[in-house]
């Protein structure tokens, strides 16, 4: 599983770095913990090792998926489109996951949606923690310092949204959206 001093990415802090594992008694009974430290040093928590799985700790992504997930990143043009409600739900379920790929898609659209100037205030303060975590991610995937990780994610961002989506075989861009608006309904 994992081992002090190993990366793991927490979705509601971002990374962490395995400080040491631990029992504690809890109302008479010893549960095994992993506790926890932010990448800045600023935060500790502890999750007991039998909910790490539940609550969505993951390794962090490898140099290799990094590279193939980045290439690959285009928005989801079936959210943009959505009513701003619907789609800080979608982004909020998205996030949640702690998912490398998930949380792509939440801020490779909504940096679609800024350049559209269509991105509402909360969608951007999401678009900034979420690419606050991907840049810690990254400086520590690639070995590189916060300033040119953000360079990287960013200059990334701006290059995916000039990538076409694939389409969908027999949908047209307009049938996708009606599919998506059903499915938020």
């Amino acid at each position: 599983m994992y081992k002090t001093g190993d990366h793991v990415f927490y979705p509601k802090g971002g990374v962490f770095v395995i400080e040491r594992q631990c029992d504690k008694k809890i109302g008479g009974t010893n549960i095994t913990f992993f506790d926890l430290i932010s990448n800045d040093g600023k935060t500790k928590i502890s999750i007991p090792t039998a909910n790490v799985e539940r609550v969505g700790v993951r390794r962090l992504v490898s140099s290799t998926e990094l590279t193939s997930h980045m290439a690959a990143w285009v928005p989801d043009l079936k959210i943009s489109k959505l009513h701003h409600k619907n789609r800080k739900s979608r982004f909020e379920t998205l996030r949640q996951t702690g998912n490398f790929s998930d949380m792509s898609i939440v801020v490779v659209t909504i940096h679609y949606l800024i350049h559209k100037t269509k991105a509402t205030f909360e969608e951007k303060r999401m678009y900034d923690q979420i690419r606050k975590r991907m840049v810690n991610e990254i400086e520590i995937v690639r070995g590189l310092s916060e300033s040119q990780a953000e360079a990287n994610l960013l200059e990334a961002l701006d290059e995916a949204i000039t990538r076409k989506p694939p389409a969908e075989e027999g949908h047209d861009e307009e049938t996708l959206v009606q599919e998506s608006e059903k499915i938020t309904a």
